[in-house]
């Protein structure tokens, strides 16, 4: 499979990038900063691309099956990454006719409820103070159900540098009842997975341990 990584110079975008050359797939990782990839590999082909750059998405993805996109911000003020980014990607996927996007979400974008006090507590404490991240976040999965052909949206829980352990539990309502965390390693495991499975197409699961 080919595969295209925007966001892949860090956090979970890198774990895919290194997990699907593990898997034999040709990659190509879109990044702003091309040094940023300190990665060598027959199978890896490295692109400058800002998700901001319209023309620049379109080449990334051109020839592409499907395109896993795990942006990221600090930015404490105003939030349009992720609803900007979104739009560029799915209006690009049109005109190239790539068909897949796996989506990297948040957590508590669509106001769940849960189950454990330390959820309850994240849960409040993702929408206090992550509100602009989390209300930039539900415009990007607005984008991205009314415009991208085929689409998944993940909503982990709070990432953590831990091992891959492959073994984590999925909630496609709500969240997995007294999840607090996952690893970046299994959550790429995840998005890979969905790159050609059918699983929850159309569905914005929520995966924690």
């Amino acid at each position: 499979m080919k595969i295209v990584v925007i966001g892949a110079s860090r956090g979970v975008g890198r774990c895919i990038v290194e997990l699907a050359l593990s898997q034999g797939h040709h990659v190509t990782a879109a990044v702003r900063d091309p040094s940023s990839i300190r990665i060598a590999h027959e199978r890896l082909r490295i692109v400058r691309c800002d998700v901001l750059d319209t023309a620049a998405v379109g080449e990334a993805i051109a020839g592409q099956d499907a395109v896993l996109c795990t942006l990221g911000t600090s930015d404490k003020g105003p939030v349009t990454l992720y609803s900007t980014g979104a739009r560029n990607i799915v209006l690009e996927m049109k005109k190239q006719r790539v068909r897949r996007l796996v989506f990297l979400s948040n957590f508590g974008v669509l106001g769940e409820r849960a189950k454990g006090l330390r959820t309850n507590v994240l849960l409040f404490l993702v929408k206090r103070l992550l509100h602009r991240t989390v209300a930039d976040h539900r415009r990007a999965l607005d984008l991205i159900q009314e415009h991208a052909p085929e689409w998944v949206a993940v909503r982990p829980l709070p990432l953590t540098h831990s091992n891959w352990t492959g073994s984590y539990r999925v909630a496609v309502e709500g969240i997995p009842d007294h999840g607090t965390r996952i690893a970046r390693a299994d959550v790429a495991d995840f998005m890979l997975r969905q790159a050609s499975s059918d699983a929850y197409l159309y569905k914005i699961p929520s995966i924690a341990y």
